[in-house]
């Protein structure tokens, strides 16, 4: 007998495809079974496993993942259920046995008819992904308009962008969840990396449940402004990306920043490095003082951002085995089914 669970998941104000995600696969998987009234909260899809989750008696934890705050001080104590978390890493750093990492709960769009791979031929473009911070005040947009490559934004509609990814013939992903759907469409992708707040212990947990490397190449700043935004990242220790990707050091970094973020000065650091951006920096690369000379460094910007799309669009892709996707995405299966006491069903 199936019990009944309110989804717990991130919404971002202006929208980001791979978390409204959530708003409607579980209901299409399970459909009665995720209720707003229930007291079982579901963690679902998303970077979610963290000290701000909300105080509930029960918890059931399916695919969420670790990657930016301290992890919960009562995480698995009694009312806690463990479905599986994202990959090995989160695993790691929660204290939960292998067996507990699968991967991301977005593979199990590939039981949905809108799913299914589309053969070779039917695909068409190559797409760019941009992490859903990466977007204001850039160029990105227009630097892929110049490289003939085209922009497809995390904040449209997550159906539509699932969708147009499937039609796809290459995914240069900087949004994580661009190269998870990709994968799980059987679509080729490619990571980039547009400032060091992607997230490499995320990339990494999911590449790792699935076989895979990662690395990810550097975008340059296309404008004058993502330039300064991305530099003063540090300020506010907002930056996560490792040149050396190990799992070894993901680890590593991820409990720094832990052992920073539970230091009773943190807020007041946090906030003073992001004012120092948000209210001098910013509006100083906005000002009309400093137009010409912003103008000109968003020229150059534009065309070398560009330039760069068109080189990585050329570089090897990568794309999980059949074997090991298929694999992962069946234990999915068994193990929601255990957890929920529902059985899938599409039809």
């Amino acid at each position: 007998m199936s019990r009944h669970f309110k989804l717990h998941y991130y919404k971002d104000p202006k929208g980001n495809f791979g978390d409204d995600i959530n708003e409607w696969l579980w209901d299409r998987l399970a459909p009665g079974v995720f209720d707003e009234s229930a007291e079982t909260l579901f963690c679902g899809i998303g970077t979610l496993i963290d000290q701000t989750m909300p105080v509930a008696s029960n918890w059931v934890i399916f695919t969420s993942g670790v990657g930016y705050g301290p992890r919960p001080p009562n995480f698995n104590s009694k009312g806690w259920t463990i479905g599986c978390v994202r990959g090995p890493l989160s695993a790691k750093v929660l204290g939960l046995d292998d067996r507990y990492a699968i991967t991301d709960g977005a593979a199990l769009l590939s039981l949905l008819p809108e799913g299914k791979p589309l053969p070779v031929d039917e695909r068409r473009g190559t797409l760019f992904i941009p992490h859903h911070k990466a977007i204001d005040d850039s160029q990105l947009e227009a630097s892929c308009r110049l490289a003939g490559i085209e922009y497809l934004s995390p904040r449209e509609e997550s159906k539509r962008v699932i969708e147009r990814i499937r039609t796809a013939r290459l995914v240069i992903a900087d949004a994580m969840h661009g190269a998870i759907v990709a994968d799980t469409l059987r679509v080729p992708w490619i990571p980039v990396q547009t400032s060091s707040e992607i997230n490499t212990f995320k990339w990494l947990d999911w590449t790792a449940s699935l076989g895979m490397p990662y690395n990810a190449i550097p975008l340059p700043a296309s404008s004058a402004v993502q330039f300064w935004r991305n530099a003063t990242l540090p300020l506010y220790k907002q930056n996560f990306a490792l040149s050396l990707p190990t799992m070894e050091n993901a680890i590593a970094h991820y409990e720094a920043h832990e052992r920073l973020r539970i230091k009773p000065w943190w807020t007041t650091r946090r906030n003073l490095g992001h004012g120092f951006y948000k209210r001098l920096v910013a509006p100083s690369m906005k000002s009309t003082l400093l137009s010409p000379l912003r103008k000109r460094w968003d020229h150059v910007a534009l065309e070398k951002t560009a330039a760069e799309l068109n080189r990585i669009a050329k570089e090897p892709s990568f794309l999980s085995s059949d074997a090991k996707f298929y694999t992962a995405r069946d234990r999915l299966v068994a193990r929601f089914e255990e957890v929920t006491g529902a059985t899938i069903s599409l039809g």
